[in-house]
């Protein structure tokens, strides 16, 4: 009877950090890596049973592509709408700087406002310098803002498919 309780008490503790895993990428924490994580001392503490050791190392090379695509796509999405090599880079340090700016303001959901904040006025910026344009500079932070949203949706989207894939292990 304990055994039991404990094994269900087990796996909703489980389940209930797997999920707080897609929801932390909502204010820019590594949620994909917890789950990962998180199947690997699943996987150990059943002898890798259920969750075996390609399905962790198959979870933990979708964590790093949801990094990349997160990091990367401001930067391309802000080229995409015209601007320059320095858009791109402005995009990038203005969403980590934004993130890293407004959490210390707003802890948690500044996180999230400020990377995408952030790399709408580092491309602004950097493209404005580079081609004082103000329009255009604007369309360029604007490609900047939507492909930060487009990375955050994209790493969450990768975060679901990674509860699937040990979902389907376990059933």
């Amino acid at each position: 009877m304990w055994e039991t309780l404990l094994s269900v008490a087990g796996l909703a503790v489980f389940w209930l950090i797997l999920i707080s895993g897609v929801l932390m990428i909502l204010f820019g924490l590594p949620g994909t890596f917890v789950i990962a994580g998180t199947a690997l001392v699943y996987g150990w503490i059943t002898d890798f049973t259920v969750i075996q050791g390609r399905d962790v190392l198959i979870l933990l090379g979708i964590a790093v592509l949801g990094e990349v695509i997160e990091f990367l796509l401001g930067a391309f999405t802000a080229k995409r709408f015209g601007g320059s090599n320095w858009a791109m880079a402005g995009a990038i340090i203005g969403g980590f700087l934004g993130a890293v700016w407004a959490t210390g303001i707003f802890p948690v959901i500044g996180t999230l406002l400020g990377a995408f904040a952030g790399s709408f006025v580092g491309a602004f910026a950097l493209e404005y310098l580079h081609s004082p344009n103000t329009a255009h500079a604007m369309r360029v932070g604007w490609g900047a803002f939507l492909g930060a949203i487009g990375g955050k949706l994209s790493k969450i989207t990768l975060a679901v498919a990674m509860l699937a894939l040990i979902f389907v292990r376990m059933v």
